[in-house]
């Protein structure tokens, strides 16, 4: 809801394409600067603990800038800002809570619970851009900021009441953070199964997710909505992935690496599709297919890594994915470019079509990804 509110925001405010992509830029680049030291941070300290922080800090900001636009001084880079500082709390909050789902399911658990939370978000990630368009208009962003404030609000009351697993005490001193890091780096390198999740994640971040960021563009002028049609299409993935996710959850995955890449190329595929559809509906039905796509590859990230290193490796690893996911800002000021050169849909056609060149070719140099054991690179 918040980067549906933000982007809309911020096209009425500048009318630039690119200026749009920036929003995602600002809100994804701290993956990418943060994180592998957010991981190294959800290892050493209480992860319940470090959720409720990131949760106070979204309330703070959501807070400022419905201040900020009630009064009517917002300017895009309060969006851009705002949007960065959430970026950095959502890193921690992303290395923290998936890594918690491995201390709180047995191994053979692991996939069904991170396909069920992954359901959950896709679910929030598809009524919150429909509840998001539709506020814009009913009560401006003002209203809209006051909504999510709400959320927040129950969101950070609903964490109190988590139970935390006890956990076994440490012998001896714990490491530093910064010898953490050097040892989640050398992780990557040694472990083919987590570095060809690295790579993928780095690829899809890169060639497949920026199209978010021209969804607004293509709404208004491609097809010609407003924010209310806007917010269903950008819901449309999330449908796609609450479904995709929920067949997930209900099944044994036995080729999770075959899951995982053969979903990062239908999300690719059906992105190539959205860029070039002819009709509102044909490019909702395309949103709904990358959503499909979206789940199978989202699904089997945090699974795939975590079950590739020991416990006390599972924040690190989390925070190496969170790196790898820190590669979309990239892709968004490329996409953000090309689109002011030549269009959004070209510049989606661009990206997304050389991403599903690159996903074949790794799924051949990368036996993880076909479920094969083997060194990679």
């Amino acid at each position: 809801m918040e980067m549906v509110v933000l982007s809309w925001l911020v096209l009425e405010l500048t009318d630039s394409p690119s200026q749009v992509a920036l929003v995602g830029v600002s809100r994804m680049a701290p993956m990418f600067l943060l994180g592998l030291i957010a991981g190294s941070v959800a290892d050493r300290f209480s992860k319940k603990r470090l959720m409720l922080i990131t949760q106070m800090i979204n309330l703070t900001v959501v807070g400022a800038m419905f201040l900020v636009i009630a009064r009517g001084h917002v300017q895009a880079w309060h969006a851009f800002l705002a949007t960065f500082t959430m970026g950095a709390a959502w890193t921690l909050d992303f290395a923290a809570r998936r890594s918690y789902f491995a201390d709180l399911f047995e191994p053979s658990q692991l996939m069904n619970a991170v396909s069920l939370d992954i359901a959950a978000l896709t679910g929030s990630g598809m009524i919150g851009p429909l509840l998001g368009g539709a506020l814009i208009v009913l009560i401006g962003f003002d209203g809209a900021y006051a909504t999510m404030f709400g959320f927040y609000v129950v969101g950070l009351g609903l964490l109190l009441f988590l139970r935390a697993p006890k956990k076994a005490p440490h012998d001896g001193p714990q490491p530093s953070i910064g010898s953490q890091v050097v040892a989640a780096v050398q992780a990557i390198f040694v472990n083919p199964t987590l570095r060809a999740t690295l790579i993928v994640t780095v690829s899809l971040n890169f060639f497949g997710f920026p199209y978010m960021q021209m969804v607004p563009v293509i709404a208004r002028d491609v097809l010609g909505v407003g924010s209310t049609l806007y917010g269903v299409l950008a819901a449309a993935a999330g449908l796609g992935s609450l479904v995709g996710s929920m067949v997930i959850a209900s099944r044994t995955i036995r080729r999770p690496g075959s899951v995982y890449s053969f979903g990062a190329l239908l999300m690719l595929i059906a992105v190539f599709a959205f860029s070039f559809a002819p009709g509102y509906p044909i490019a909702l039905v395309a949103l709904i297919v990358a959503g499909l796509g979206m789940a199978g590859f989202a699904t089997m990230q945090p699974a795939i890594a975590l079950q590739a290193v020991p416990p006390a490796m599972r924040g690190r690893a989390m925070g190496a994915i969170a790196l790898g996911i820190g590669a979309s800002p990239l892709g968004m000021l490329v996409v953000g470019q090309l689109a002011e050169a030549f269009g959004p849909r070209i510049a989606l056609a661009l990206l997304s079509g050389t991403g599903f060149v690159v996903l074949n070719a790794l799924r051949f140099v990368l036996p993880p990804l076909r479920d094969r054991t083997g060194a990679t690179g």
